[in-house]
């Protein structure tokens, strides 16, 4: 998405700390078992935000984002101590 914009700042910004960020990201996913249950969890949604940006649809891309963070929210509240 970053390389997307042609925006240099941003893409030297996130060269530094995606890395990082992305470790945390799967270690919080395994912490949380977000991928017990189904471990293609987000595939299509990240499939569909892909296309949705190839179509230079921001309408499209906002909703598979805004569809799929629910859905990971209401996993997260079915889980036991939620």
């Amino acid at each position: 998405m970053v390389a997307a914009a042609h925006n240099p700042v941003l893409t030297g910004l996130f060269a530094e700390f995606v890395p990082v960020l992305e470790q945390r990201l799967l270690d919080l996913v395994e912490l949380l078992g977000l991928r017990s249950d189904d471990p293609r969890h987000g595939d299509e949604s990240h499939a569909a935000l892909v296309d949705a940006v190839v179509e230079k649809d921001a309408e499209a891309a906002g909703r598979v984002l805004h569809d799929e963070l629910e859905r990971t929210l209401a996993l997260l509240h079915s889980r036991p101590g939620h």
